[in-house]
């Protein structure tokens, strides 16, 4: 096929813009840069003209349609009636009169759609409208045929032509020896060399100059028969290689596709930019989440760590409230206030009762809402920490990246990015810490059965007072119990085991309450470092939808270089080559 190299290069630069036009559409850039591509796809897509000039019965139509392998072109048209055909394709065929010399004609003939064909009328009968119309076409032309007979080659229509066009213009002229099977070899070489002496005498230099039989060449094409005997009679071969070598290597068409190829890879880098960019982004974010995770998780290991140390005041006013506890008992147990608690058990245990819960609740109590405070002001501390990690990675790149990035992600990013601010303030300041305190208490009231509905400090102090009146309930049933069954001096000689039986009782009594508040406070813990990183999960989630959405254009965008790259090297070599 003709002009085969430079079609191939231009398919080829024509497949990558449609391809970068296609994601640019897909990315949603702007107007101008679509419209850009659009003109660049529509430069290169003008078909290559080729124009052929000779005088009537010279064999033009026919060594058209030997040169493009079908019967397109009309033979034979009577010199009167002809007229200036220009080919182009269309879905369907008809004639379009442009002027009464000039005719466009359609016809759906694939190799149109790449070729515009303009067949004259011949020069010996070109009236004025011709010439002009004529010499219209031959300074855009990108090949010139000039037809010559071998039966008639000396005409001088031709070379009148010639002389009416710009020498500027005749740059990719070829003349043809047409009907070269009617004559014999050494005739056509005289004929040949003949035409190129004329022409240096009339133009200044000579073309490429080739004797060739179209009939020949258009039946090797077109049927079957003796296809290569036929063929090489034609000498169809090496006129198709200068065509091919002109048409490559026109330096305005050349310059169109490198020129194409270099504003079409700018406008792909800004692309890759882009989406490199974006994908930049979202992966350091899902590294800054990693820390951001790692971060959370050690802290809160921290924060665990730490509640033995919230709890020992608590731990050690228990421990006074039942020395006291003791102290009392020792005082209740002499002889006669021993036999007087056997009548009179129900104003003992009140007595008891009423001075263990006092001390209790006035040592015990205190601390453990120092231990809250305690809790919370440590997990308020987290803010400015995850503040700082914000506002140092994620917040900072943004500002960085957000002019480079795809508006709908810098757009999202950012929302997420406030999103996450605004939930921590919520989860941390305020009254954040004590209101999931208190919901934690209120879920989990059956661990310690207290009655639901406690808060905070206040559920605290609930789950205290409950355990203060079992433990003495206990302890006081203990001391009754063990009068009423042994009598007063029972009682008094058994004064140890009832007091071991107290200490006991209010040590069980203390490990279950320090228990119960660690319990608590590992489930708030818990709780609010889970709603700490569930703040965070929208960003994760965004991060990975968006690994999804950039990772292939990103494989996309890079294979495109690649072809770019591959179509840019290959132009270069034809230019230099």
């Amino acid at each position: 096929m003709i002009a085969d190299q430079y079609l191939q290069l231009r398919t080829d630069l024509e497949t990558a813009l449609g391809a970068l036009l296609k994601l640019s559409s897909e990315m949603r850039r702007g107007p101008a840069a679509l419209d850009t591509l659009q003109g660049l796809l529509s430069d290169i897509r003008e078909p290559i003209l080729f124009v052929v000039v000779g005088e009537v019965k010279a064999g033009k139509s026919s060594l058209l349609n030997a040169l493009f392998g079908q019967e397109f072109a009309k033979v034979d048209v009577l010199p009167a009636t002809d007229r200036v055909y220009i080919f182009r394709y269309g879905e369907q065929a008809k004639s379009v009169e442009v002027t009464p010399h000039l005719v466009e004609r359609y016809e759906p003939i694939p190799f149109l759609r790449d070729f515009n064909v303009v067949d004259t009328p011949g020069t010996n009968t070109i009236v004025a409208e011709h010439q002009t119309i004529t010499e219209s076409f031959i300074p855009r032309a990108d090949l010139v045929l000039f037809v010559f007979s071998v039966i008639n080659p000396w005409t001088q229509s031709a070379w009148t032509l010639l002389d009416l066009v710009q020498k500027k213009w005749l740059k990719n002229v070829v003349f043809v020896l047409q009907q070269a099977d009617l004559r014999d070899p050494a005739e056509i070489e005289i004929i040949r060399r003949h035409l190129e002496d004329t022409a240096l005498q009339k133009i200044g230099f000579a073309p490429p100059t080739f004797a060739v039989s179209a009939k020949n060449a258009l039946l090797a094409r077109t049927t079957g028969l003796d296809k290569e005997r036929l063929w090489s009679e034609s000498n169809f071969g090496p006129l198709e290689d200068q065509i091919n070598r002109m048409v490559t290597e026109s330096s305005a068409r050349m310059l169109k596709l490198q020129s194409t190829g270099r504003t079409a890879g700018l406008m792909l880098t800004e692309v890759v930019d882009e989406i490199r960019g974006s994908f930049d982004v979202i992966v350091r974010d899902e590294q800054h989440l990693a820390r951001v995770s790692e971060f959370l998780k050690n802290r809160k290991e921290q924060t665990l760590r730490q509640i033995a140390g919230f709890l020992r005041g608590v731990e050690k006013a228990c421990r006074e409230a039942a020395e006291h506890g003791t102290r009392f008992i020792e005082e209740k147990l002499s002889f006669w206030k021993a036999w007087r608690l056997i009548w009179s058990r129900a104003k003992w245990q009140e007595d008891f009762q009423h001075e263990v819960e006092e001390k209790l609740r006035h040592t015990v109590q205190p601390q453990v809402e120092n231990a809250v405070q305690l809790l919370e002001t440590d997990l308020r501390g987290l803010w400015p920490q995850l503040q700082d990690t914000i506002e140092a990675h994620f917040a900072s790149e943004g500002k960085t990246q957000m002019s480079k990035t795809i508006p709908d992600f810098a757009r999202q990013r950012r929302e997420l990015l406030q999103s996450i601010e605004l939930t921590l303030v919520e989860r941390i300041a305020g009254k954040g810490v004590e209101e999931q305190l208190s919901r934690i208490f209120r879920e989990s009231a059956t661990w310690v059965r207290v009655p639901a509905g406690v808060a905070a400090a206040g559920g605290l102090a609930t789950l205290l007072a409950a355990m203060i009146h079992a433990s003495v309930v206990d302890v006081t049933g203990v001391i009754a119990g063990s009068a009423l069954a042994l009598g007063t001096f029972v009682a008094i000689t058994q004064r140890r085991k009832i007091l071991n039986a107290y200490e006991k009782e209010m040590d069980n009594k203390r490990r279950e309450l320090i228990q119960a508040i660690e319990q608590q406070m590992e489930h708030a813990i818990d709780v609010f470092y889970k709603e700490i990183e569930v703040a965070f999960q929208p960003l994760a989630a965004f991060c990975e939808s968006e690994r999804k959405r950039y990772e292939p254009l990103l494989h996309r965008v890079e294979a495109m270089q690649e072809v770019f790259t591959g179509v840019r090297q290959r132009l270069q070599q034809v230019q230099h080559g």
